[in-house]
């Protein structure tokens, strides 16, 4: 038996980032990353990372040296409009097999313990400990545990989480270009199908160097049954490409949800386990920002042998990420319900609206002057459409 202060379920961007973030703070911290398959492991992701994701890991001094197609303008297609919004290095689309692989290399090599093909088996909170136990033979007994292992992760289930409500469904699949295909600097956002509780997309990608689109449909499942895969049938035809020649891949998502709870004692929640933005599905930049957060909280909460983690929640709540998805939870409950033909009339309008929004998923400090102009903007189309909530 192997004594430790930390045990981090799961070597994706949310456990790798908390590692990395308590070793900068408290060095001497005996602690394991311990990652279910072996690196580097595919991972069903449309690959898209703000730049606040990267601008955070600069920060550690972190440089992720993995194939990346460079972010310089996010697009949406919306009531029969395209809006094109352009701030330079606004992100960069990763594949998530070479991204994930070399952020815990990056971990490694800075000394954190990170062992992958190792899943993990069994975990016993106690009140003084956690014990944990994993396919190889491996048992730990950790001060705390941070579950940052996904949206069916072991850690949720085995820690007496509930499942969770706000689920949606992902497709995707990596074709040619196409005719009305955006620069490669672009990724494209496309909700022309009102009566979808979701949207497509398609963000540039480079494949062993190969570069193609990768294209996917996101569903949000508890608003209403839908399918993926008739979505992204009809759009891939719209393009001139057909399903069958390619091949199609398909995952789950969690997202955040304001009154869940996301620690217990000595278990603590970060990433997807904790829950993302439904409203878009964005993930890596706010497992990163998680990471970010935890790893600070989590070496000060060691320091004063106060494992309750009573306020993680509060801490993350009133954080930028913690605002953040708060902001997208609303949005998808407006702009996901009855409201949106109108707001699919309005939003085209609003480009200051939309900039304020890519700024910050750039990482580009917002002045209270740009939020209040942001929000200035919309709250005057809002009144100019005279939108009613019917009958």
């Amino acid at each position: 038996m192997q004594n430790l202060d930390l045990v981090i379920v799961g070597g994706g961007p949310a456990g790798l980032s908390t590692a990395l973030h308590v070793a900068a703070v408290a060095p001497r911290t005996r602690m394991v990353v311990l990652e279910a398959k072996p690196y580097p492991r595919e991972k069903i992701c449309a690959g898209g990372i703000g730049g606040r994701g990267l601008h955070i890991l600069d920060k550690l001094g972190v440089r992720i040296e993995c194939p990346m197609v460079k972010l310089d303008a996010v697009a949406m297609r919306i009531g029969g409009e395209q809006v094109v919004t352009r701030v330079p290095n606004c992100g960069v689309v990763v594949r998530r097999v070479e991204f994930d692989h070399a952020l815990a290399k990056q971990a490694m090599a800075r000394g954190i313990d990170v062992r992958d093909a190792t899943p993990v088996t069994a975990i016993d909170v106690a009140d003084d400990h956690v014990h944990v136990e994993t396919e190889r033979g491996d048992v730990f007994r950790a001060r705390a545990i941070v579950g940052a292992d996904g949206v069916g992760g072991i850690t949720r289930r085995m820690t007496g989480f509930p499942r969770g409500e706000l689920r949606a469904q992902v497709v995707e699949l990596d074709t040619e270009a196409a005719p009305g295909d955006f620069p490669r600097d672009t990724i494209a956002f496309d909700f022309e199908a009102h009566d979808l509780r979701g949207y497509a997309w398609d963000f540039p990608t480079l494949v062993a160097g190969q570069p193609l689109v990768c294209r996917g449909a996101y569903v949000i499942h508890t608003m209403g049954h839908d399918s993926p895969k008739a979505r992204i049938d009809a759009y891939l035809r719209e393009r001139g490409l057909r399903l069958a020649d390619y091949k199609l891949k398909q995952f789950a998502e969690r997202g955040f949800e304001p009154g869940a709870d996301i620690a217990k004692p000595r278990v603590l929640l970060v990433g997807e386990a904790a829950g993302i933005d439904i409203a878009t599905g964005e993930g890596i930049a706010q497992a990163i920002e998680y990471g970010a957060l935890a790893g600070d909280y989590l070496a000060h909460a060691l320091a004063r042998d106060n494992l309750l983690f009573s306020t993680w929640k509060s801490t993350v709540d009133g954080r930028h990420i913690g605002k953040q998805l708060r902001i997208r939870h609303l949005c998808y409950r407006v702009f996901y319900g009855r409201h949106r033909p109108h707001l699919a009339r309005m939003l085209p309008k609003l480009e200051t609206f939309f900039r304020v929004g890519v700024q910050d998923f750039a990482g580009v400090p917002l002045s209270k002057l740009a939020l209040a102009q942001g929000a200035v903007t919309f709250l005057g189309q809002l009144a100019r459409e005279g939108m009613r909530s019917p009958d």
